[in-house]
Parts: structure tokens; C-alpha cells; sequence
């Protein structure tokens, strides 16, 4: 029934895929993705229809923008293995979430229920925005990798990631009920994971944005971009920004861990945890650390996401890579001999390869990353 979509058969293809990736069945799980682009496609479910009624009108929605935080799970940043842009939406963000599906006769009047999302964002809303604001910085990390000169516009581009991810923080405290230096988790609140993702989500991505400056990082711009800034004010406080939002996303994780919380957790905040916890073992192995984060600190802080993503995530085939990988990497700080301990863990963060290389570089995370695709061209050769 492939040549026959709906929405039915599109709602099932994400239940498919999403299951495929949680078997480990990456490879099927991508080529599906893709069927189910075309579905979303073929629909016009990226467009608004505003002469069906308002619930009608968000589950279009829903599916358009379900298509988009599915695609993160395979292209991360890399447009080649993109199933769907998020320029291609022309569709209005889900409106919040105990509007959708409400017996109100005043939530089903689309005017009304829109003017007052205006006004208070949906968590989901805000999921999308941050995903896509993180997105452009793996976007934009990608293309420094290429840059053979000095980026005049290096800063302005940061400062304009900075800007909009101060206007999200605002919106966030309002949506969450909590600012985004404090946590505030309300077990028995039914959108508790969300709430949760949001906050995590917003303070990766400054972590994203910041290592950009930390010399040596695998995902820091080239040498010929940061040597050109010289002494300015980004440069001097990457590492303190990268060092205050990443022990909070693990400060964060250690407080979930000690409530128990008996939810199903998103895969983006195992993969927030999993970040946070190579860029604290990273900063305590920095010669000129600017903070009191010592190196025993720092092992103790990937333990304890470590032991979260094990616990919360153990039979998902997808998140295997990211334990296995972050094992390896407080193994080698614990090592006996700390100086070829240390040396070790940096040489597997660290990138070997041309610009090009960097530039297609895949994450853990990434099921593209996990996929076994094999190039058959050598069969072809005489």
C-alpha cells in the first residue's frame, strides 16, 4: 500500500521506525524515514489547511513536525541525510498541549486557540525551536570545518545564535514554570519529560555553541578561525559558559536520577547527558582550566550520566554506542598511570582527518553513525 498514502499509514510509519531503532535495526529504520517523508510529502501535510477544523488542523500539524524531530535522529546537521528541512514546513507550531484534543467548544475555534498559543508557546513548540536552533550551530560547525581563512562575520554569527537562544529562555520560563538555572520537577505534572528536555535541550545547545571556541575540542573551529580572534571577549569565555552549562545539565541529570522518576525518557536527553559528560571530561583535562572542576570531578560527573543512560535506556539498541563509547572514555581517565590516562582520553576525543573528513563527521548518537551501509562500487571495478 505504499503508492496509497494517509495519515493513518504515516502515524504507524513513525511507530515502525521509531521501533526499528530501538531493535537496532538502523539501516531499515533510514530507508523508512524516507518513505515516510514522502507521505508527508504527497499529502501536502507540510502546508496549512485552514478550512479543516482546528483538531484536523493539528494533527496535520503534529505529523509535519514529528517528520522533523525524526530526521534529527539520522542527519545531525549533515543536509545529504536529510529526509525533511525544516524551511519545507510552511505549517504553524502544535499549539499547547492541553489544548489539543480538549472537549472546550472555545479550543476548537482555530482563531481563538491560535491567538492564545501566541501568547503561551506549547512545550512541543518550543522542542522544535531549540532542535532547530542546535541544528544550524552542527550546521555551522560543519561548514568552519571547511575554512581554510580567517570567518570576519565568526562572532556576529555566534552572537546571533546567543541572541536567539536568550529570546527562547524567556518563552521557556513561561511554558515550564521555572527559569533555566533553576529546575523545578513536578513528578505527577503529565509533561514532565518534555519540561525536562526543553531545559536540557536549551543549555546543550550553548555547549554546542561555545566549544566552538575551545582549542583542541574535535568540534572547535580550525585553528585559522580561532588564532584570528585573538584575546576576544567569546574566546575568553567559552570554556566558563561551556563549564556552567554543562554541570548543570549534569547537575540536572544526578537530581532525576536520585527521584526515581518512573516516565519514559526522551533520546535526546540521553544524548544531552552523553555530551555533557565528554565536554566536563574534556575541560578538566584543559592546561589552563579556569574553574575548580578537577579531573576526579569530572569522572564522577560521566558516572553519573553514565549510570543514568544505562538505567533509562538499557534495552534501546540505539543509545548502545554512547554507553559503550563514554565507558571507554571514564576507563581511560581511571587508569592507573592518570598522565597516559588523560593523554588517552584526549586522543579519543580528538578528530584525525582532512577538512572533509571533519565536515561528514558522524556523533554517537547518530543512527546514520550506527548503520552498517556498505559501499558495493568494488564489485564493479574490472
Amino acid at each position: 500500500m505504499i503508492e496509497t498514502p494517509s495519515i493513518f499509514r504515516l502515524q504507524a510509519l513513525f511507530l515502525i521506525i521509531q521501533y526499528h531503532a530501538e531493535v537496532g535495526r538502523f539501516e531499515r529504520a533510514f530507508m523508512m524515514a524516507s518513505i515516510a517523508s514522502r507521505h508527508l510529502t504527497a499529502l501536502q501535510l507540510n502546508h496549512e489547511s485552514p478550512h479543516l477544523s482546528f483538531v484536523t488542523q493539528e494533527i496535520r500539524r503534529r505529523a509535519a513536525w514529528t517528520m522533523a524531530l525524526l530526521d534529527g535522529y539520522f542527519s545531525v546537521g549533515l543536509p545529504g541525510y536529510s529526509t525533511i528541512n525544516y524551511e519545507e514546513i510552511y505549517q504553524q507550531y502544535p499549539c499547547r498541549e492541553e489544548k489539543f484534543g480538549s472537549a472546550d467548544p472555545d479550543t476548537m475555534n482555530p482563531s481563538t486557540a491560535r491567538a492564545e498559543d501566541q501568547a503561551h508557546h506549547s512545550m512541543l513548540e518550543l522542542i522544535l525551536r531549540i532542535s532547530r536552533v542546535r541544528r544550524d550551530i552542527m550546521r555551522f560547525t560543519r561548514q568552519l570545518a571547511l575554512l581554510e581563512q580567517p570567518l570576519k562575520e565568526f562572532q556576529g554569527i555566534v552572537q546571533g545564535f546567543q541572541m536567539n537562544l536568550a529570546q527562547l529562555q524567556e518563552e521557556i520560563a513561561s511554558a515550564v514554570g521555572s527559569s533555566t538555572t533553576g529546575l523545578v520537577i513536578q513528578p505527577n505534572f503529565r509533561w514532565v519529560v518534555r519540561a525536562l528536555e526543553i531545559q536540557l535541550a536549551w543549555h546543550q545547545a550553548h555547549c554546542d555553541l561555545f566549544r566552538l571556541f575551545l582549542l583542541g575540542h574535535p568540534n572547535a573551529a580550525p585553528d585559522v578561525v580561532l588564532r584570528h580572534l585573538g584575546s576576544s571577549t567569546y574566546a575568553n569565555k567559552a570554556q566558563t559558559m561551556c563549564q556552567e552549562h554543562s554541570r548543570w545539565i549534569v547537575e540536572t541529570i544526578s537530581e532525576v536520577q536520585s527521584r526515581n522518576l518512573q516516565v519514559l525518557f526522551s533520546f535526546d536527553i540521553a544524548r544531552c547527558a552523553y555530551q555533557a559528560a565528554r565536554l566536563n571530561l574534556f575541560l578538566a583535562h584543559m592546561p589552563d582550566a579556569q574553574s575548580q572542576l578537577t579531573l576526579e570531578s569530572a569522572v564522577s560527573n560521566a558516572a553519573t550520566c553514565l549510570a543514568f543512560i544505562r538505567k533509562n535506556f538499557a534495552s534501546s539498541a540505539h543509545v548502545q554506542r554512547m554507553i559503550s563509547d563514554l565507558s571507554l572514555l571514564i576507563g581511560a581517565y581511571e587508569t592507573r598511570d592518570g598522565h597516559f590516562g588523560a593523554a588517552m582520553a584526549l586522543d579519543s576525543l580528538r578528530f584525525s582527518g582532512d577538512a572533509v573528513k571533519k565536515h561528514k563527521q558522524l556523533s554517537a548518537h547518530s543512527l546514520i553513525y550506527q548503520a552498517n551501509f556498505v559501499d558495493d562500487s568494488y564489485l564493479y571495478e574490472l
